[in-house]
């Protein structure tokens, strides 16, 4: 049971709706309105973008325990997004990492880190949609890679995997979105680079790094 410190709130825009709960009221408003207005900013474009059939009810915990900086789970039966509010203490400016989460919401796909849904892509989706929709990257300091680093490989996943994915969408106009939608309904293989691009995968990467 949430103490008397505890803020609860409700809002709705566009069919939309999301819970906010901070058990501890560890967020200052501002902050709060901030991390609320990320979320709508984001997921009702991520959603209309690629997945429209994506969750019409969300929430947002802020919760002390939680040690990470933010992940999506089931609570309450609605698709969650957990913030470490430490992390924000530190970081102020790295609200889109809400944008980040909303599109894992908008994933929705059936596993995680595995043959059919691997990690790597999952989370460079994720950094390419913070990339792509995401309003305060600059002042958090935050940018997809414009150089490929010794060691890092297309499944290095996250912003390396993400700067990648934007580079190939620019070559290929609707990988991206062809990517998600298989990884969603199951039929995901590397072979899909290959079709949508005309190069493997590996021989994909190649290219990018030669035009870094």
């Amino acid at each position: 049971m949430f103490d008397a410190a505890a803020f609860e709130a409700r809002q709705q825009r566009e069919g939309v709706m999301l819970d906010y709960s901070d058990p501890t009221d560890a967020l200052a408003a501002p902050m709060r309105a901030r991390i609320i207005d990320t979320f709508f900013a984001a997921y009702l474009r991520e959603r209309a973008d690629f997945h429209p059939q994506a969750p019409s009810r969300a929430r947002i915990v802020i919760d002390p325990g939680y040690e990470g900086v933010a992940f999506v789970g089931d609570g309450d039966g609605a698709a969650t997004i957990t913030i470490n509010p430490g992390w924000l203490a530190r970081h102020p400016d790295d609200v889109d990492l809400v944008t980040h989460e909303a599109m894992h919401i908008v994933q929705g796909y059936p596993s995680y880190a595995n043959e059919r849904v691997p990690g790597w892509l999952v989370e460079g989706i994720a950094d390419y949609a913070r990339d792509l929709y995401g309003r305060e990257n600059a002042a958090a300091g935050w940018a997809l890679p414009t150089v490929v680093k010794d060691g890092q490989q297309f499944d290095t996943g996250y912003r390396v995997t993400g700067a990648f994915l934007k580079w190939s969408e620019a070559q290929h106009p609707g990988l991206v979105k062809a990517l998600d939608g298989a990884l969603r309904d199951g039929r995901y293989t590397p072979a899909l680079w290959e079709a949508r691009t005309g190069l493997a995968l590996p021989a994909l990467w190649a290219a990018y790094v030669q035009a870094r």
